[in-house]
């Protein structure tokens, strides 16, 4: 049995329109010739009918380029999957090219929702439970987003299903994401339903809407390795790389003007501080930090699993403590359950930036908005957080070692993490270094 397809075009009375054709579809085998001329349609001075798919050009979105690839694929799949000589025919061949062009025409009686899907795989696939709420969000959105199909935009019994979500379904999908905060005031009526008035939809960044659009493929490629559907669609759409700015952080003589400025006067500040400083001389992740026990300190090391990575690589991270670090320990001994005092993450980073504004820590740095997509300049006290503490150990120990390896062995990141690439900058000071080498 072999398949063939070749191009058909469409008549136009427009004779300045681009050339447009049809895909058609031909089933050979012994006693069976079979042909379909199918609905999608391509623009011929870009098709390649050798390739089957489009040559490559900035004239077409990306994402039409790979739907129409994608659908030759599925569709010659199906095909080759469903045959039999026996009971194949025309109208046989015609019906599986349109479900694969136009899946939702399927009942829905034995389809799954990608809503209930996605719960699925929160509550089955091996995860920490913050971990899990990062979901939640992406699955409010998505019932948020088909409720809208239905009740404002009028398509009666909107429904995304994983057996029959289309590429073009995550592109509205992804429109509707960028575009809900101007909804959520165009239409008040409708969403108030969804109980919003203390968290209503804002302009996202656009790491916000990458982070989303991952989640419904790493559900959708779920689905398949768990054999829920076939439907390949999730890798029919193009998630964008994130862009991230290059990261700041603290100088070694900064971190120490913190250190040693007196806040005896504001004993909150005091305990941000200890807790900026500690994590700035471990270098752990804030979620790790607020875990450790007295049991984490073996001798003058500190000994931990990186939560994150823990399923990945299952490595302990071992940190010599500095004498800094053991004097902020001594100071809490015995004063709480946890090694440290514990704090929400958000009150923690306003304490770190009020700690940093109180010891005058204010040099300006520049940052990505990642709303606007441009750089701006803002003081290094209103953008930091406790992921900063974390860039404090490893850019300042990078620029003493100048070894990943070694870095990351007390960082926790896996080989090869693209997030600890981000730290070895190349800053001003190791160019003149490098330079006074020929001098």
């Amino acid at each position: 049995m072999k398949i063939t397809i070749i191009t058909k075009e469409c008549k136009t009375k427009d004779k300045d329109a681009p050339a447009k054709a049809n895909l058609c579809f031909r089933l050979r085998d012994k006693n069976v010739d079979l042909k379909v001329r199918s609905d999608i349609e391509v623009m011929l001075d870009y098709w390649d009918n050798d390739a089957l798919s489009y040559r490559r050009t900035k004239k077409l979105p990306s994402d039409e380029q790979k739907k129409v690839k994608f659908l030759v694929q599925t569709i010659t799949t199906a095909l080759s999957e469903q045959y039999n000589s026996a009971t194949a025919d025309v109208a046989w061949m015609k019906n599986v090219i349109d479900e694969c062009v136009n899946p939702t025409s399927r009942s829905t009686e034995t389809l799954t929702t990608v809503v209930s899907r996605m719960e699925q795989y929160i509550a089955e696939h091996p995860m920490s439970p913050k971990s899990a709420l990062v979901y939640k969000p992406t699955i409010k959105k998505l019932q948020r987003y088909e409720a809208y199909k239905r009740e404002v935009e009028g398509e009666e019994g909107f429904t995304l299903y994983c057996e029959t979500i289309r590429p073009e379904d995550y592109l509205d999908f992804r429109e509707y994401v960028i575009n809900e905060y101007i909804h959520y005031n165009d239409y008040p009526e409708f969403y108030e339903q969804f109980s919003l008035d203390m968290h209503p939809p804002k302009q996202m960044s656009s790491t916000q809407i990458i982070g989303i659009m991952h989640h419904l493929r790493i559900v959708g490629h779920w689905c398949i390795k768990m054999g829920f559907t076939t439907n390949r669609s999730c890798d029919a759409f193009t998630i964008p790389a994130s862009v991230q700015g290059t990261p700041f952080y603290l100088t070694i003589e900064e971190r120490d003007k913190v250190y040693n400025t007196n806040l005896h006067n504001k004993p909150e500040l005091e305990v941000y501080r200890d807790l900026f400083i500690f994590q700035s001389m471990v270098g752990c992740r804030v979620g790790d930090m607020f875990s450790f026990t007295k049991d984490n300190i073996v001798g003058d090391i500190l000994q931990y699993l990186p939560h994150k990575t823990m399923r990945k690589r299952s490595q302990t991270v071992s940190v010599p403590l500095t004498t800094k670090a053991m004097e902020i320990l001594k100071r809490y001994d015995g004063k709480q359950e946890k090694l440290l005092p514990t704090k929400q993450v958000y009150q923690y980073n306003e304490g770190i930036r009020a700690v940093l504004r109180e010891c005058g820590i204010n040099r300006k740095v520049t940052i990505l908005d990642t709303i606007t997509g441009k750089e701006v300049q803002k003081p290094i006290c209103d953008v930091a957080t406790s992921h900063m503490a974390r860039r404090n150990f490893i850019g300042n120990l990078y620029k003493k070692v100048k070894d990943p390896e070694l870095v990351s062995s007390m960082t926790g990141h896996v080989n090869g993490s693209r997030a600890f690439a981000r730290y070895r900058e190349i800053d001003e000071e190791t160019k003149v270094n490098l330079v006074n080498l020929i001098n």
